[in-house]
């Protein structure tokens, strides 16, 4: 059943529901900016860029099966999509807002029909109609056309093709020539946009990387028509043949202004990120494969990465991606496991590809395996590990894994371990948990429902311990001033706010709150203080500025004492009059007192002798 996606789905809004607040508000500045690079539409519902923020990075999305998933490889790893995925998603909205509308998608058959139907379908249709429809539809497509040929080919005649058709042996040379004439000289500055402006800054950079693109260009198209073609042992081939020649470019013909670190690397680097927003490696994939090819392509895998010829930097991790994605094909998956069994490969590395695999086989066991080895360095498997227990209903595994998950990533799991677990059933983590929650959202109602579960010892050391973080970073003040007033702890409730430079607690307004506390348990030691802070703040204490946030700060800190602490009003107003007659021309400090009633509007001001001087 056809729906339209676009229009019930696929909105502004539904960016701000993928993502938070502060998320949306960066993503809508880079797609403001015109950071959202090569925007194209690779299929009906895919689109895919390279948005620059910090870096640049592959952002990826689909349209179907009524939700939206977007892809990056960017490192964000919190609340809901990252700032380039929301840009890609408004560039998308601002680019193809006329065709979105008429976006249609077709409900999956339920699991198990597809086949069936085609069966039936292809059954009453007769010989010649069948023909028809192959004709035109390798007519439609050279790539359909070669995998077609491929597939019906005798496995004599599979490899037919020579190494020179598809430039394999001439690949490494051609690409050292071709990267070694580059020239980053005077032309490459002069030939820029802004070469008027004299203004270099990254333009040159990002002109010779355009340079770069532009020379690899040629050979990424050779390697998309093999693997579009279902020539995937040649693709392969190409792929390690050519990342070993880039990497071994040693210069181009000039860089006069060094703009290369190691030319090398930096072509590497660029290579993969060109092939990988052109879709790489999962084009590969796109093609129907003869079995044998398949094979046969698996066999030279296994065999280079047993005994590799030549390796780059990051070798195994550039190779992951593409092991991933032959992982996660139905009919290379089975065989992928016993083609690698020789290839020396990172524990990490075999965990993930068992993982992949296990996904789809499918094979819970090795899937959990999988997941359980990389538990402690993965929080997005972590995730996956503890939403499969959850649904198992495994207790004992789901209590395991939360409580190793939680030791990395406390943060991201201590909700979900509130939410899922009761005290009575997780205590020791429970109470982890909250206390956890309890310090990092300077939460009082958390501290009220964690008192409870802890003994006398717990609730003192929880306390010291909030005081002693707000103390060195001078976060979360109000929260321990009322922890320490809460327990009855009054000299190191005295201790703790005096301790403090008040015009450095952020947010202000929790130095007021903490002062409120100590005004009402030890209204005089407060009082003694402010006599002599407020003057010395004034006279540049902690390197206080004059100016009307201070003094409305000591104005609020005077009122605050006053109405928290009334017997303390008579000196309070004493205070502020002298505050007034010390610093008879900081007009500012007299308008502040005077909005917090501590001065009568109409004070006369007597004249000072000179060597008072303010603003």
């Amino acid at each position: 059943m056809a729906y339209d996606i676009i229009a019930d789905m696929f909105t502004r809004q539904t960016l701000r529901r993928l993502a938070t607040n502060k998320i949306f508000a960066r993503g809508e500045e880079l797609w403001a900016a015109g950071t959202v690079k090569k925007l194209e539409r690779t299929a009906p519902t895919r689109f895919a860029a390279r948005v620059r923020g910090t870096y640049s990075y592959q952002t990826l999305a689909w349209l179907a099966s009524g939700e939206v998933e977007f892809s990056c490889d960017c490192p964000y790893e919190f609340e809901g999509i990252c700032k380039h995925a929301v840009a890609l998603g408004l560039a998308i909205l601002d680019t193809y807002a006329d065709s979105l509308g008429n976006l249609t998608t077709t409900m999956p058959p339920e699991a198990g029909s597809l086949t069936p139907a085609l069966a039936a379908a292809w059954a009453v249709c007769s010989d010649a109609d069948k023909l028809r429809f192959l004709e035109q539809a390798l007519a439609k497509s050279d790539d359909l056309a070669r995998q077609f040929l491929a597939y019906g080919a005798a496995p004599a005649t599979q490899s037919v093709r020579s190494e020179s058709e598809d430039g394999l042996d001439t690949l490494a040379e051609r690409l050292t020539d071709t990267l070694s004439a580059l020239d980053f000289g005077e032309e490459l500055w002069e030939r820029h946009d802004a070469y008027n402006t004299y203004d270099e800054g990254d333009v040159l950079l990002t002109s010779a990387l355009a340079d770069v693109d532009d020379a690899l260009a040629p050979f990424i198209a050779e390697l998309l028509v093999l693997a579009r073609g279902g020539q995937l042992t040649r693709a392969l081939r190409y792929w390690a043949t050519a990342c070993a020649a880039v990497y071994q470019v040693e210069e181009p013909a000039s860089d006069e202004y060094s703009l290369f670190d190691d030319y090398g690397e930096d072509l590497l680097r660029q290579w993969h990120e060109q092939l990988q927003g052109a879709g790489w490696p999962n084009v590969l994939l796109a093609a129907v494969l003869p079995p044998a090819e398949l094979k046969a392509a698996l066999k030279w895998l296994g065999d280079y990465l047993t005994k590799p010829p030549a390796q780059w930097p990051e070798f195994e991790a550039s190779w992951l991606p593409l092991l991933l994605a032959l992982a996660a094909d139905t009919a290379a998956a089975p065989l992928l496991t016993k083609a690698l069994s020789k290839a020396p490969l990172s524990p990490e590395t075999r965990a993930r590809l068992t993982l992949q695999t296990a996904r789809t086989i499918p094979d819970d066991a090795a899937w959990t395996e999988a997941a359980e080895t990389l538990l402690p360095t993965d929080a997005g498997v972590a995730q996956q590990l503890l939403y499969f227990y959850l649904s198992q209903a495994d207790r004992p595994a789901l209590l395991r894994a939360a409580s190793s998950a939680f030791t990395t990533w406390p943060d991201r799991f201590g909700d979900f371990i509130l939410n899922t677990f009761t005290p009575a059933q997780a205590p020791d983590l429970y109470r982890a948990a909250l206390r956890h929650r309890a310090l990092a959202n300077h939460s009082l109602p958390d501290f009220e429902q964690l008192r409870p579960l802890l003994k006398p010892d717990a609730i003192t050391g929880f306390v010291q311990h909030a005081a002693s973080r707000a103390a060195t970073t001078h976060h979360g003040v109000a929260f321990a001033a009322a922890l320490l007033a809460r327990e009855g702890l009054t000299n190191a409730l005295r201790d703790f706010v005096l301790g403090l430079e008040w015009t450095r607690i952020h947010p202000p307004q929790h130095a007021e709150l903490a002062l409120q506390h100590l005004a009402e348990t030890d209204p005089t030691s407060l009082m003694l203080a402010l006599e002599t802070r407020l003057p010395a703040y004034l006279n540049g204490r902690a390197n206080a500025k004059r100016g009307h946030v201070l003094y409305e700060q000591l104005a609020r800190w005077l009122a605050v004492v006053r109405h928290a602490a009334p017997r303390l009003t008579e000196p309070a107003l004493r205070l502020a009059q002298q505050l007034r007659e010390d610093y008879p021309t900081l007009y500012g400090l007299r308008d502040a007192l005077r909005q917090v009633d501590l001065l009568p509007t109409d004070t006369a001001v007597p004249k000072k002798q000179a060597g008072r001087r303010g603003r």
